[in-house]
C-alpha cells in the first residue's frame, strides 16, 4: 500500500502536465516499476494509486471555497478521462460511501478533508456530484448509522447530535438521528423572525444544487422553513383546515419524482401546504390527469409557466437555477457496432471484446437483426 501511495504522490505532483490517456497510463507504469514495483501491475494496485492521486486533489482542501472546488473538480474529470472504468470511476462510486461516513465521524486516514457543519457537506457532495457520480444522501446516512453503531456510539448523545448536524436536513426520517437534528433544528428556527425565515427561505432556493438520478433531491430544511414562515396562519390551501406543524404538510405541485427534465423543482415556487388528507388526495388526482395527457411535458410545463406568473416566491428565485438541464442527443456519426455483442467504437475494425465484425452504427442492418 505504501508503494501505490507514493505513485499516487508523485503523479499529483506531475498530474498538470499530463495531456492524454496513453501518457497517465505510461507514466504510472514507469513510477510504479522505478519504485520497485513488479513489471506487472494490478488492477487493484492501479485503483489505489487512482485513488490516492484523487486524495491528494482533495487533501487539506478548503471545501467552502468554491475556486479550489472548482480546480480539484476538473483534475478529477481528467482523472476519469485518463483511466479506465474499472481503474477508478468503478470502485471509487462503489466506495464513496464508507468514505463519506468516514470524513464525518472524522476518522478517514486517507483523505485530510475537515466536514465540519452541513454547508461543508453540501459543498463537499455537490463537488462530487459534479463530477459525474452519483450519490444517494438516503444511503450516506444509512452508511454513518452502521459506522456509528460498529463504534459504539449509537447512545453517546453527543456524537449522534455532532453527525446529525453534519449531515443536516438528510438525516430528518432517520431512526438513529433524526430526533437529534430535529431537536437542534427546532431550536434553531425558533430564534429566527419572521423575515430572517424568509431570508433563509431564499438562500436555500437559491443554492445550486446537482440533481441525484435527475431528480430534485428533497430538501427537508427548506419544507421547515417555508412551514415556520406561515406558522402564524397554518390553513390548507384546498378545504382551509387549520392545523398544527404535524398536520399541516407541505406538498410539491409538480412530483418530485418527476424529475427535473419535467420541471419537478424542490423550490418555494412549487410548495403548497396542505392537510395530510387533501395531500394525498392531490397526488392521486394528479398522477391520474398526468396519465391521461397525451402530450405530458406540455402538461407539467403549463404548470410551471403559472407557477412563474403567479407564485409570489417567483420574484425571489434565481430562474437559471430551476430550469430544465439541456439534453444531449447521441449521435451515432462516424461510431461502428458490433454485429455479435452490439458494443459500439469509434473508428475499429473488429469488436476489442469479442472480436466480431463491425457495421456503421446507424446502419439499417441493426434496426431488424436479432442474435
Amino acid at each position: 500500500m505504501e508503494l501505490e501511495q507514493e505513485v499516487g504522490r508523485r503523479l499529483h505532483v506531475r498530474f498538470d502536465s499530463i495531456s492524454n490517456k496513453d501518457e497517465f497510463q505510461s507514466l504510472v507504469h514507469a513510477l510504479w516499476i522505478e519504485l520497485g514495483g513488479d513489471e506487472e501491475i494490478t488492477v487493484r494496485n492501479f485503483c489505489n494509486i487512482c485513488f490516492e492521486l484523487w486524495c491528494c486533489f482533495y487533501n487539506h482542501l478548503d471545501i467552502s471555497d468554491k475556486k479550489s472546488r472548482d480546480t480539484a473538480e476538473e483534475k478529477v474529470r481528467n482523472l476519469i478521462k485518463f483511466t479506465d472504468q474499472d481503474q477508478f470511476s468503478k470502485p471509487w462510486e462503489k466506495g464513496i460511501y464508507k468514505t463519506i461516513a468516514s470524513l464525518v465521524i472524522g476518522k478517514n486516514e486517507n483523505l485530510n478533508l475537515s466536514i465540519d457543519n452541513s454547508e461543508d457537506f453540501e459543498n463537499m457532495l455537490k463537488s462530487w456530484q459534479s463530477t459525474g457520480i452519483n450519490i444517494n444522501p438516503r444511503k450516506v446516512v444509512n452508511t454513518l448509522a452502521r459506522f456509528t453503531a460498529d463504534s459504539g456510539f449509537e447512545e453517546d448523545t453527543d456524537v449522534l447530535e455532532r453527525h446529525s448536524n453534519i449531515v443536516g436536513p438528510y438525516t430528518t426520517n432517520h431512526k438513529m438521528f433524526g430526533e437529534y437534528y430535529n431537536h437542534s433544528q427546532k431550536l434553531w428556527m425558533k430564534k429566527l423572525s419572521k423575515p430572517e425565515v424568509k431570508e433563509k427561505i431564499i438562500e436555500r432556493s437559491n443554492r445550486n444544487r446537482v440533481a441525484a438520478n435527475d431528480k430534485s433531491a428533497r430538501d427537508y430544511q427548506l419544507a421547515a422553513l417555508f412551514k415556520k414562515y406561515y406558522a402564524d396562519n397554518l390553513v390548507c390551501v384546498v378545504c382551509g383546515t387549520k392545523g398544527t406543524t404535524s398536520q399541516i404538510e407541505v406538498s410539491h405541485k409538480i412530483p418530485l419524482s418527476l424529475g427535473v427534465d419535467n420541471f419537478a423543482f424542490d423550490s418555494p415556487i412549487n410548495m403548497e401546504l396542505l392537510c395530510h388528507p387533501c395531500h394525498k388526495r392531490y397526488e392521486a388526482d394528479f398522477d391520474k390527469k398526468y396519465a391521461k395527457k397525451a402530450n405530458k411535458e406540455e402538461f407539467v410545463e403549463s404548470i410551471y409557466k403559472s407557477q412563474l406568473r403567479n407564485n409570489p416566491w417567483a420574484k425571489f428565485i434565481k430562474k437559471d437555477i430551476f430550469k430544465i438541464p439541456d439534453k444531449k442527443e447521441f449521435s451515432f456519426k462516424g461510431k461502428v457496432k458490433c454485429i455479435d455483442c452490439r458494443r459500439i467504437y469509434n473508428d475499429v475494425e473488429l469488436c476489442k471484446k469479442c472480436n466480431g465484425a463491425v457495421k456503421p452504427a446507424d446502419d439499417p442492418f441493426f434496426k431488424t437483426w436479432k442474435k
